[in-house]
């Protein structure tokens, strides 16, 4: 009886129903994502694109970590310093998203002609050449090939991937708007010279031989030969400045006594806007330590670039105050001095001699600016404090791993001892000893 009943109501339903006029359509769920326009990626292909775009940024981070000392126009050093620790966070992110699907995470990529455009790329003649190489052939290419991988691969399976692209491409947009008008600016004032724009093709034709930095587009049949204008990458030992710095080897001297509020001042941010010299000793280091681990290299592209900020903080105040930044003494013969000295030697000084040993003076300094009711010192001051906490903490944390890396058979403890000893004589003194073997 039961089935017979359930049959006539289901008889009298489908007489009574009202025919619709709207065609049927599929109803996609609240939160649910549209497949892609086109055939999505493969796991397989997938895992290859990032750890190409992976290695692109990886080998830019040390590419820019040897030419930020070299650099002489300011704001590019500054760029080059930015754009080195974006860089840094895009691998990390692109690091934590391939170790789920591959291993290891990071894998040299299997085409001869990527690696060659991104070790060939070190090797331009000079810092305008390096630029349009760089913000003009390899991210365009990187850009595209991340728009194209965002919109084709499967937007919910591979979620995490888009979602490291989607950072990424806000980073290298804004890097190309910015060093565009730097270059832009170059050419305008005659800076960009024939050599440059030799070795701008000579990168162009690099990425077409590698199919641009996906490896998908059509390859060029011949790998291209080097330019007359290539100059052989020498690790720079003296820190660049352009003519608008007037002052380069000035002693530090005596700064006025802090009890003398205005002056100090003064002298306390012009000294701010010099931290330039960290962010290139940072870097040389850096460079100069290629095989340490991911994390290493993560953490100093934070401490560079937080070094090139202050730098800026500097630039900053004077500014507020009516002064050229560009007028304050640049003491360049320190940059010099530590450069002499093996990598994990300098990254030692720093670490372990100024950023440990400036705290009381640092604190000093919040405390007579909130008595002078000088916000702007006081934050910038504090900020900075912040900063060079993490600092002494990645000191410690990795000059262990350092003297590992190199083979330093002294206690941790006796060789900070023996570095200290002559970041005391020398540094403290003035007395800086140069050709130091």
């Amino acid at each position: 009886m039961r089935q017979r009943n359930r049959l006539i109501f289901t008889a009298m339903k489908a007489r009574t129903a009202k025919p619709s006029s709207r065609p049927a359509r599929r109803i996609q769920r609240a939160g649910s994502l549209p497949p892609p326009s086109a055939p999505a990626l493969a796991i397989d292909e997938n895992r290859r694109l990032l750890n190409r775009y992976r290695f692109v940024e990886h080998e830019g981070m040390r590419l820019l970590a040897g030419w930020l000392p070299r650099a002489e126009t300011f704001e590019l050093k500054c760029e080059l310093g930015r754009s080195l620790w974006e860089y840094s966070q895009h691998v990390n992110a692109l690091y934590l998203r391939l170790r789920e699907i591959q291993s290891p995470a990071f894998q040299a990529p299997d085409d001869a002609a990527l690696v060659t455009l991104m070790h060939e790329a070190l090797h331009a003649p000079d810092e305008f050449a390096l630029a349009a190489g760089l913000y003009r052939v390899v991210i365009p290419s990187l850009i595209h090939a991340l728009e194209l991988h965002e919109s084709t691969t499967f937007p919910n399976s591979d979620q995490p991937s888009v979602h490291v692209i989607s950072h990424a491409l806000l980073d290298l947009r804004a890097q190309v708007k910015r060093a565009g008008a730097l270059l832009a600016q170059a050419e305008h004032d005659g800076h960009v010279s024939a050599a440059a724009r030799a070795w701008e093709k000579y990168v162009r034709e690099l990425l077409a031989a590698a199919g641009g930095v996906s490896g998908r587009e059509p390859k060029t049949a011949t790998a291209p030969r080097a330019p007359a204008a290539r100059q052989e990458f020498t690790v720079p030992r003296e820190a660049g400045r352009d003519a608008r710095f007037t002052e380069r080897l000035a002693d530090q001297g005596v700064r006025p006594p802090e009890e003398d509020y205005e002056e100090h001042t003064i002298e306390e941010f012009e000294r701010y806007s010099t931290e330039m010299l960290a962010a290139e000793t940072v870097a040389l280091v850096m460079f100069s330590v290629p095989g340490m681990p991911w994390e290493f290299q993560y953490d100093t592209a934070r401490h560079l670039y937080d070094e090139v900020r202050h730098c800026l903080m500097g630039y900053e105040w004077m500014r507020a105050h009516g002064k050229d930044p560009f007028s304050s003494p640049q003491y360049l013969h320190i940059y010099k001095w530590r450069s002499q000295f093996p990598p994990v030697m300098q990254y030692c000084m720093l670490t372990m001699g100024n950023e440990v040993h400036a705290f009381p003076y640092r604190h000093r300094r919040v405390k007579a600016h909130m008595e002078s009711g000088d916000r702007l010192s006081e934050q910038f001051v504090r900020y900075d404090i912040a900063d060079e906490t993490q600092h002494v903490r990645f000191g410690r944390r990795w000059l262990p791993e350092l003297l590992k890396h190199v083979g330093e058979k002294r206690p941790l403890a006796r060789f900070t001892a023996d570095v200290l000893r002559i970041w005391q004589d020398q540094y403290r003194t003035g007395k800086l000893t140069f050709n130091v073997e």
